[in-house]
């Protein structure tokens, strides 16, 4: 028999937990290049926040439409603009194209509460509203960020792709979720809902983070080059492989 929702958001808060500390270990190891692991304890961090109030049944808020998890939606209102900034730092992006992403993926989880919020076609409505944002968030996901990734150093560009497109894959699937649980057709029990978003959070932010301090030595050669004011990325430098030791 699945656990409770409540056994799997301590398992979910446990498991973010536990995500942190690779990301909090560079952060202290690498204090040049902590607002890059600062980014990454940040997502796990607030995810195991939101967890623990989940698993405490706080932040339940009943709307027309039903409960409101607020607890997981504010997570992802936090952690999904720092995923998607640690992407354009990682590149480079200009700003304008990072605060269109954000700003876009603000819509998307907004459009997510009111959804759960309302009922009927107001719900359905903003359901479409928040899949339509999405595609555009897709969009600078899948073509704005690798046009400033093109200029990269070879190890930098693999590991954003890499990161992007676990980034896109995972979540894709959560409208899917959405759909089959109780906020959409009812196919899944609140129990099965949870574990589903539980691996999905876990692998979309403690498995990005792990990735991406498995390749401290991209964000190495990013910053050695910023430090000389090099605009485009070069292959590993000396002291940028010093640097990522």
């Amino acid at each position: 028999m699945l656990a409770n929702v409540t056994v799997w958001a301590w398992i979910g808060a446990l498991g973010m937990l536990a995500g942190t500390v690779p990301s909090l270990w560079l952060w202290y190891r690498r204090p040049s290049e902590a607002k890059y692991y600062a980014t990454l304890a940040g997502v796990t961090g607030i995810a195991a926040v939101a967890y623990t109030a989940m698993g405490l049944g706080v932040g339940n808020v009943p709307t027309p439409g039903g409960t409101l998890p607020a607890a997981r939606y504010a997570d992802w209102l936090l952690t999904t603009p720092l995923l998607i900034a640690y992407l354009a730092l990682l590149v480079r992006a200009d700003r304008a194209t990072i605060a269109t992403l954000i700003a876009v993926d603000v819509v998307v989880i907004a459009g997510g509460v009111v959804a759960v919020s309302t009922s009927g076609t107001v719900s359905w409505g903003a359901f479409a509203v928040a899949s339509f944002a999405y595609l555009g968030l897709v969009y600078g996901l899948l073509v704005k960020l690798p046009r400033s990734a093109a200029a990269r150093a070879d190890r930098v560009r693999a590991v954003f792709y890499t990161l992007r497109n676990i980034t896109v894959v995972l979540w894709t699937l959560y409208p899917v979720v959405w759909l089959l649980a109780p906020t959409g057709f009812g196919l899944l029990t609140p129990a099965t809902e949870m574990l589903v978003f539980v691996y999905l959070d876990f692998v979309s932010k403690v498995g990005f983070a792990i990735v991406a301090v498995g390749g401290a030595d991209a964000v190495a050669y990013v910053e050695d080059n910023a430090a000389h004011g090099i605009e485009a990325d070069t292959e590993p430098s000396p002291t940028g492989a010093e640097s990522a030791d």
